[in-house]
């Protein structure tokens, strides 16, 4: 069966802690541990198992990932059954991606482990769902710090993965001050300091009366942000200069992360269920870090027709058909008026 080793066992087992190889900076106090070896691990849950069949939860679980199955005896069967069938990769950098390309867990999951690869020519590997704007932010980042380097694309597979590195994952207060501490966006006084972000190129969670809401907000002043349009150095450069942003809930709301202290954001959000707080408080609990005044414009739910096939390849049907995050929504004009 497949062993979880919690980080007090590896810090006291010679023979564990010699897995890892430690990375920090002299201006941060955070250690990234960096698994180095031989491992299996998959392009989904990014959760890497040794050759010994040990595991390290502590260091590799995000924080909506269920990766109790792992212990099943289910899964271990499989496992020892195909293991020596994977496809094997050598000397890789798994920086991994969400793989449906959610850019919210693509900037606060993944992105930051970048920052602790110490070598300058590397193979990073990030899952094939990844959109070319993150792939070209990846890019500018590795060009910045003089690193040369080959992307390695996953597909939806396990992989044996050979003399290669797996750095942990972060808490969302140690993945923020990572990012802040390395991307630096310009004060630029030309751009709008009030800003509604919209969704009319998402699936769902698209306003369905938009046209009413943009009339109101460019009334008051402010101006309509498609962040498709933009770089994501870009956007992390308008939302860091904003002073009002308003925004229906989503991973483009995760660039408040750079906004300055006292930033005003207004949530557009459904309500959601009682098993989904942890996305419910998602942007609240970003505020709240970054020191932001935070509201919240709770709407009404209607149904999405059709949902993209990326949509329907990872997220259950009937997840799909009853979490309100899945649907779209209609504000109530009145009540963002009273509001803002």
């Amino acid at each position: 069966m497949i062993v979880d080793i919690n980080s007090t066992k590896i810090k006291s087992d010679k023979q564990l802690s010699n897995l890892f190889v430690n990375a920090n900076f002299n201006n941060l106090s955070i250690n990234c541990n960096i698994l180095k070896g031989n491992f299996y691990s998959d392009s989904f849950y990014y959760f890497p198992i040794t050759e010994n069949n040990k595991t390290f939860s502590s260091l590799f679980i995000r924080d909506i990932n269920n990766i109790s199955h792992f212990y099943s005896q289910k899964f271990f069967d499989s496992f020892e059954e195909n293991k020596k069938s994977l496809k094997n990769f050598k000397d890789i950098y798994i920086l991994g991606s969400n793989a449906g390309n959610n850019y919210y867990s693509n900037l606060i999951h993944f992105l930051p482990r970048i920052f602790f690869n110490k070598k300058t020519n590397l193979k990073l590997a990030i899952h094939r769902n990844s959109s070319n704007k993150y792939r070209k932010f990846i890019e500018s980042i590795l060009r910045s710090l003089n690193i040369e380097f080959t992307f390695v694309f996953l597909d939806d597979d396990f992989y044996y993965f050979t003399d290669s590195e797996f750095p942990q994952f972060f808490s969302i207060n140690n993945s923020i001050e990572i990012l802040k501490n390395f991307l630096n966006p310009k004060t630029n006084l030309e751009l709008s300091k009030k800003i509604y972000v919209t969704r009319e190129d998402s699936n769902y969670r698209k306003i369905i009366n938009e046209g009413d809401v943009v009339k109101l907000l460019r009334e008051k002043g402010y101006k309509v942000i498609n962040p498709q349009l933009y770089e994501i150095s870009e956007q992390i450069e308008i939302f860091s200069n904003a002073e009002k942003i308003i925004a229906p809930h989503g991973s483009n709301l995760a660039n408040i992360i750079f906004c300055k202290p006292g930033t005003e954001i207004f949530e557009i959000t459904p309500s959601f269920k009682i098993n989904e707080k942890i996305l419910e408080e998602r942007y609240l609990n970003l505020s709240l870090i970054n020191n932001l005044k935070y509201n919240k414009i709770i709407s009404d739910t209607i149904d999405v027709e059709n949902h993209s096939p990326l949509a329907k390849k990872y997220i259950h049907n009937d997840v799909l058909s009853q979490s309100n995050y899945y649907k779209n929504l209609i504000v109530k004009i009145q009540n963002l008026r009273e509001l803002i």
